[in-house]
């Protein structure tokens, strides 16, 4: 069995395919542009480790030209027996030259549906086979995502609760939690792990609510995050509990990127935290424009969250649904996570909801985390639970 396929940028589709079908043979056709750069050696190399024994070549095209990948396909045809075409509906030529040809030349176009579960045979519709769902490590490889440096650690299993703790009270205000950890950022030793902070942090910026730097100070000692050393000549002395506690209480916007990984861990098949990628080898630009601060996977979906200790804008909305089209195509869920209140009466911006709902962004936000079923929160995205 041979398996064709043009180059895109998700290859959810392909991905799958391999997996279920484990063609002996796998050809993918790209832009001549394409076929030596990054985005066409990742998504070959994630082929090759989800299938082996697959012999796997790419081949390169116009591909504005359907003349020419009529030709390329038949020369395909000509040498197999069985040949599977995948027809993917966001891709025009590939679904041009796979019924132009389908018929004519015994190859069969497929299509895949992550949604319904399977694949299917467009020439009698007929299902071909159940899909076997890729692991989000195939597809964070085949999309050629990387770790973003010095990220921060995945929390451990027995810390979850205790985050949880911190993170909820965090949220209650998140500018004395901004002014607290700039506080401890720049008062922190790398040769001690003692520390004084002071409630009233001696005048830096902030607020000045030395009851809420109280409490929030009192709940990272409450969780195993601090300890407090009795010394009466410095009432306010610290200890940080480990050098991974310390890391967590020197990075502002951790809490809410580990709180919702926690949170979403019991209804995804993976979940993973803080990746950038760089498709493009073409261009110059940081790949720091491309993060995605926390990637699920469920039967296949990704779901890609941007997490806001802040109100969102319509330029977050725009990027993350941007970034999930480009790398996901229209199964992929893009959402943002925040800590501010935005459809509720409350709303500093009551005209910021209707853009996520006509940009289909997806909203979580955590005060209804703690009102409403994980359940309910997450069909409201799409995702069948």
């Amino acid at each position: 069995m041979t398996l064709i396929d043009f180059l895109d940028y998700s290859g959810l589709g392909t991905l799958v395919l391999v997996k279920t079908l484990k063609p002996e043979t796998i050809t993918i056709i790209a832009d001549r542009e394409e076929v030596n750069g990054k985005r066409a050696t990742h998504f070959i190399n994630a082929i090759k480790n989800i299938v082996p024994s697959s012999s796997v070549q790419l081949v390169s095209i116009n591909t504005g030209d359907i003349e020419e990948a009529i030709k390329e396909i038949g020369k395909i045809v000509a040498k197999e027996k069985e040949v599977f075409l995948n027809i993917d509906a966001e891709h025009g030529i590939s679904t041009a030259v796979g019924f132009g040809t389908g018929t004519k030349n015994g190859i069969i176009p497929v299509c895949v549906d992550v949604k319904l579960g399977i694949i299917r045979n467009l020439i009698t519709l007929e299902k071909i086979a159940d899909i076997k769902h890729i692991s989000l490590d195939d597809y964070l490889h085949a999309i050629g995502a990387k770790q973003i440096e010095n990220s921060h650690e995945l929390p451990r299993k027995d810390e979850y609760e205790a985050i949880c703790n911190v993170a909820e009270t965090l949220f209650k205000n998140v500018h004395v939690w901004n002014n607290l950890c700039a506080y401890i950022g720049k008062h922190q030793s790398h040769e001690s792990s003692k520390i004084r902070i002071p409630c009233n942090l001696e005048g830096e910026a902030s607020d000045r609510n030395e009851e809420v730097v109280r409490k929030q100070i009192d709940a990272f000692c409450e969780n195993g995050f601090l300890k407090r050393l009795p010394d009466a000549d410095k009432p306010d002395m610290y200890e940080f509990t480990g050098p991974r506690q310390k890391n967590y209480m020197v990075i502002f916007g951790i809490w809410l990127e580990m709180y919702i990984y926690i949170k979403l861990l019991p209804y995804f098949d993976d979940v993973q935290l803080g990746f950038v990628v760089d498709w493009d080898s073409f261009d110059d630009y940081d790949t720091k424009d491309n993060e995605i601060d926390v990637v699920a996977i469920k039967n296949s979906r990704q779901v890609m969250i941007s997490c806001k200790m802040r109100m969102p804008t319509k330029e977050d909305i725009y990027e993350i649904g941007y970034i999930s089209e480009m790398l996901g195509g229209s199964v992929a869920i893009p959402a943002i996570a925040t800590t501010a209140i935005v459809n509720h009466k409350q709303s500093y911006k009551p005209g910021l909801y209707p853009r996520f709902k006509k940009m289909n962004v997806g909203l979580i936000e955590t005060i209804e985390i703690k009102s409403k079923p994980m359940e309910e929160i997450l069909r409201g995205l799409g995702i069948k639970i």
